[in-house]
């Protein structure tokens, strides 16, 4: 019989097939995800509400604590960099929408001046900025 040691060092050095077993699942997927999604939101939100009202999502903070809190997301901290990587193409997709829609909104801000002045350009900006809220993503 193995150690609880062995097994865990079996687990641990099992990550490589794990991942690759991960991203094959993830291709060979042929259905609907969005829709299959979309379509279990009240489930999502059913489940929420019974896991607040049972105490469910309550103690399962409690039992993690602070403490559990910052020692497991200090233990994923080199994901941070992982996900930066992995959403640079979006990043870029996003930023470049947002400079281009800043670059036409600043030359038809009215001209900086007085307090009053600064707030009609500042609210002038977000205004035009907030007309654009849901095109500028990604996607």
């Amino acid at each position: 019989m193995k150690t609880a040691q062995q097994a865990a060092a079996n687990w641990t050095g099992s990550a490589g097939r794990a991942q690759q077993n991960f991203v094959q699942g993830v291709q060979n997927y042929n259905g609907d995800w969005a829709g299959a999604t979309i379509a279990q939101e009240q489930v999502m939100v059913a489940n929420f509400q019974q896991a607040i009202a049972a105490g469910a999502f309550r103690a399962g903070v409690s039992a993690v604590g602070t403490t559990g809190w910052k020692s497991a997301t200090e233990a994923k901290a080199a994901n941070y960099g992982v996900g930066f990587q992995a959403g640079a193409q979006n990043f870029t997709t996003a930023i470049g929408k947002i400079v281009n829609a800043e670059s036409n909104i600043v030359p038809n801000l009215p001209p900086r001046g007085t307090y009053a002045q600064n707030v009609q350009r500042a609210t002038t900006f977000m205004d035009a900025m907030h007309a654009l809220k849901g095109q500028l993503g990604a996607r």
